[in-house]
């Protein structure tokens, strides 16, 4: 059974005022917006049938998570991030078919029932998009997990380590990335949940403002854990994570994310019920 500390099960909405025709209306954001300064724990899972038993804040769970797991968590008070892959195809998805082949690209390095999407062809994608948004909402998430935002610095070498290509099949720039996040997150935000930004460090600056918080992995690792900062300077979460297979020894990680205000945790690649799941203490 989980367990709150006073004052962390609480979790905001904020109020903005929109000038309507020159008369000042009142408009409540009605999606959840977390504070750095509240350090929520969370754990993230997207294999398996999910754990239920962690005494965490936040779950990050896919959205084919069955209903009754989404019930139980939901009734201890956790709130829940709906996982989705809104820059590849994923072909065990059911909507994968209605995806037009010409939005499809390359194979996702390491993931071959996976492929790039072309984000900057919106038209193309938003059913698909939207529709899966619709379900996350319907089945109670608060927020979502917009996974595979950064096509515009994938890179294909070939075996000599020559660069022959974008690595998506697509010539996607940072600016039309910017363009289909600042979309899904305006999208999220019309049905009540919250968008996260996931990695696409060069791009936190920019999005800061349209986003709820944001999501990184490796940071520590690959030496880029401050360019989520900017997120902290605007108290928004930053939820790091580092995995068992690249660092043996979590220590390190955890310091760096208690001085950048990160809420870190250690994890196996697969992200299933199996693997570690250490947080910074």
């Amino acid at each position: 059974m989980l367990v709150f500390i006073s004052g962390l099960s609480v979790f905001p909405t904020v109020e903005s005022a929109q000038l309507v025709g020159g008369v000042s209306a009142q408009k409540k954001a009605t999606w959840w917006q977390p504070a750095a300064d509240d350090q929520l724990q969370w754990y993230w899972q997207l294999q398996d049938p999910v754990d239920p038993s962690h005494e965490v804040d936040i779950y990050n769970i896919d959205i084919e998570t069955p209903q009754i797991i989404i019930d139980e968590l939901k009734q201890r008070g956790v709130r829940l991030i709906c996982y989705l892959s809104v820059g590849t195809v994923e072909w065990f998805r059911d909507d994968a078919v209605l995806i037009p082949k010409a939005s499809i690209g390359q194979v996702y390095d390491g993931y071959p029932d996976e492929q790039w999407l072309n984000i900057a062809d919106i038209d193309s994608l938003s059913a698909v998009m939207l529709a899966r948004l619709d379900r996350c909402a319907n089945k109670g998430f608060d927020a979502i997990e917009g996974d595979n935002v950064d096509a515009f610095n994938q890179e294909s070498y070939n075996a000599a380590g020559q660069l022959v290509g974008t690595g998506t099949n697509f010539n996607i720039s940072a600016e039309q990335s910017i363009v289909y996040i600042r979309w899904l997150a305006a999208e999220s935000h019309k049905r009540g949940l919250g968008f996260g930004l996931k990695n696409a460090e060069a791009l936190a600056p920019v999005l800061v403002n349209d986003v709820d918080w944001m999501l990184i992995e490796n940071c520590y690792v690959d030496g880029w854990c401050d360019d989520a900062r900017v997120f902290i300077d605007a108290n928004k979460p930053v939820f790091m994570t580092e995995y068992r297979e690249l660092l043996r020894d979590f220590t390190p990680a955890c310091d760096t994310a208690r001085r950048l205000g990160y809420t870190a945790i250690w994890r196996s690649e697969a992200l299933d019920s199996n693997g570690p799941f250490e947080r910074c203490r």
